[in-house]
């Protein structure tokens, strides 16, 4: 046990370096990979956690005595405004807070792993992993100040570059191969829904029952193709494991075209009742560009499309 306490001691602030290696490329993963939108409060968490990892990085080579304390406020305090984000996610204890105002909803949920694992939950697991073994290495006075050898060779901070850059290095190889493949497969998604936005439609612009398409619903259906084919396919036909089918669509035929525009503003999450699909809609389908003029036309192309 005592063994394992002095490995811990020594060990501590290399764990807290993972972490937020690991939180910093995982957070860029699902934004830039995944297309998630990071929301006001992702991006103070952000704020929070991105300069920990060149702290502590640079702390550790230096073997500065002091690294804990310029981690812990950043630290305890993104702790806090993960926890806060985590509660507006799953809890209605602040309804009455008016946050996240522009941009993407900070209780859209992303992910909703075993019902409970957020991205905010993830974070704040980084951020109480960092703070924990921050608070371990202070109290066992880590990073110790170098020692030197008979040669007056700083030994200790000589064998604090091989973990530091190791722990670094193996984090960056595995999110690097991530990147990788994600980057190669959006580039061919992209590829492929900019191939379909300008495809040319032979012959007139028709309906799904076949009537010709007025000059807003055929304003609407390029708009569509550029925005919203990608997940509802080229004639809003659907795309399996990606959007629904938007012909015959019941759901839209129950809405007026106020609410429809207002239910695709707000997107749809994880948890709503009325998720057939498994996945996250973001709000504005993800085009938050587009104008209410712009929305209108889709609505009216898809109007289009319900031939009951």
């Amino acid at each position: 046990m005592a063994s394992l306490s002095y490995y811990l001691d020594r060990a501590s602030l290399y764990i807290a370096l993972f972490a937020a290696w690991v939180a910093m490329l995982g957070s860029l993963y699902f934004s830039e990979v995944m297309g998630f939108v990071p929301c006001d409060l992702c991006w103070y968490q952000r704020i929070l956690m991105y300069p920990l990892t060149l702290i502590l990085l640079t702390g550790l080579l230096l073997r500065d005595k002091h690294l804990p304390k310029f981690v812990l406020p950043l630290s305890t305090l993104g702790m806090v405004v993960s926890s806060y984000h985590y509660l507006l996610e799953k809890t209605d204890w602040f309804d009455a807070v008016q946050i996240c105002r522009n941009g993407a909803s900070c209780t859209t949920l992303w992910i909703n792993w075993l019902g409970f694992i957020t991205i905010p939950f993830l974070a704040l697991v980084a951020f109480t992993t960092i703070t924990v073994m921050a608070v371990i290495a202070l109290m066992a006075g880590e990073p110790a100040e170098a020692d030197e050898d008979e040669d007056g060779v700083e030994t200790q901070r000589t064998r604090a570059w091989l973990p530091a850059f190791g722990v670094v290095g193996v984090v960056l190889l595995v999110f690097g191969t991530l990147f990788s493949t994600g980057w190669q497969k959006t580039a061919e998604s992209r590829a492929l829904a900019a191939e379909m936005a300008v495809m040319p439609v032979s012959g007139p612009m028709t309906s799904a029952s076949g009537a010709l398409l007025n000059d807003t619903q055929s304003s609407g259906l390029t708009l569509y193709r550029e925005a919203c084919s990608g997940c509802h396919g080229l004639n809003a036909e659907g795309v399996p494991n990606l959007g629904n089918v938007l012909v015959n669509n019941t759901f839209i035929q129950s809405l007026s075209d106020v609410e429809l525009l207002q239910f695709i503003r707000n997107g749809r999450d994880l948890n709503s009742p009325e998720n057939t699909s498994g996945l996250v809609m973001p709000p504005s389908g993800g085009r938050p560009d587009l104008d209410d003029t712009q929305m209108n036309m889709i609505i009216a192309y898809l109007r289009a499309q319900q031939t009951q």
